[in-house]
């Protein structure tokens, strides 16, 4: 019979090297107060026992343990899952780990927030669920940083990175107009997303400035996000848009799959124009036009807050705007010397 491994530990590592537990604890931190052989002797005990410290046990002798967690969802679309990527790899770059806490679909973030104190993170990114004041505060009291991803929320000692939403929506409505489209729908999530209501907004207010406005609407439901069946319904009626503005580029996708089955033609029938510019917009077979909401940016913007309110920054709660550009690609009719735009393909 095969016995399972046995985890080893700083005593089997000590036994190993003729050395005591505390000389291995100190071998494991800056090595400054044991020898150069003795730390040779650890090192090797520990390679053949196959010994890792214990990060967490470590960091409670201290004030750090270098870990952020993240409050999230379901990751639903392509961008969720870049963006949990690049930001993990970007606190690896500074030294911290990420520690993802899960909330289901359209709950609270309290309970993602107060599962990550148990791990008595340095910091917590929040990226989906709704916060209470009274959870916000205790962050604060206990000096614990917080930042907010997509969304803006008021409070002492929170932070918000987010796009720039309305800006972006401008963008693809002022495109969508130049390039003669008068018909415009929108498709969105439709469970209150914060980013949401403001692409939304910023669609409606430009059309509203030239006397135009929205003409339809359809929204995803809070447990999937599939453009097909939505551009089926906005699609198939007698008085169907010309053009389409998606909350994200995973619907756009959706519709764009919709207009094909309903014989449309891309972008002489229906121009179509997404949010995010995952690599999927940029496949030859859909040829996306979109908003870019660009990650790294975004990621970067939230490690510089992070490590500026751990080093004790102490300014007024702050909102950073990423800013969009708009990429025009071949679902949408081409114009010449558009005014912020950058033309692929």
């Amino acid at each position: 019979m095969v016995l399972p491994m046995k985890r080893a530990t700083i005593k089997d590592v000590a036994a190993l090297a003729g050395v005591s537990s505390s000389a291995v604890s100190r071998s494991f931190g800056d090595g400054t107060h044991v020898s150069k052989a003795t730390r040779r002797k650890v090192l090797a005990a520990a390679e053949t026992l196959g010994y890792r410290p214990n990060a967490l046990a470590r960091s409670l002798v201290g004030a750090r343990t270098g870990l952020v967690a993240l409050v999230v969802g379901r990751l639903r679309s392509p961008f969720d899952s870049l963006f949990v990527d690049a930001l993990a790899e970007s606190l690896i770059g500074v030294g911290k780990h990420l520690l993802l806490s899960p909330v289901r679909g359209d709950q609270r973030a309290d309970d993602g927030l107060m599962r990550a104190l148990d791990y008595q993170v340095d910091a917590v990114v929040v990226a989906a669920g709704t916060m209470s004041p009274e959870v916000a505060d205790r962050f604060a009291r206990m000096g614990v940083p917080l930042i907010l991803s997509g969304r803006v929320v008021d409070g002492a000692g929170i932070d918000c990175v987010l796009a720039d939403n309305a800006g972006g929506a401008a963008k693809a409505a002022e495109l969508l107009l130049r390039t003669g489209c008068k018909r415009i729908a929108y498709i969105g999530r439709g469970h209150g997303a914060f980013s949401d209501d403001e692409r939304r907004r910023g669609l409606r207010d430009t059309l509203r400035r030239l006397g135009l406005d929205i003409v339809a609407e359809a929204r995803a439901a809070v447990d999937r996000e599939d453009g097909h069946p939505l551009g089926m319904e906005l699609l198939s009626g007698p008085d169907r848009p010309n053009g389409i503005f998606c909350m994200n580029d995973a619907l756009a996708v959706g519709v764009i799959e919709a207009a094909r089955d309903l014989g449309l033609r891309l972008p002489e029938d229906l121009a179509v124009v997404g949010f995010d510019d995952i690599p999927l917009a940029a496949a030859g077979s859909y040829q996306l036009t979109t908003v870019a909401y660009p990650i790294q940016p975004t990621v970067a913007a939230i490690v510089e807050t992070l490590e500026d309110r751990l080093a004790g920054a102490d300014w007024p709660s702050r909102v950073i705007r990423i800013p969009t550009r708009l990429v025009v690609r071949g679902t949408t009719r081409r114009l010449e010397r558009a005014v912020g735009t950058r033309t692929e393909g």
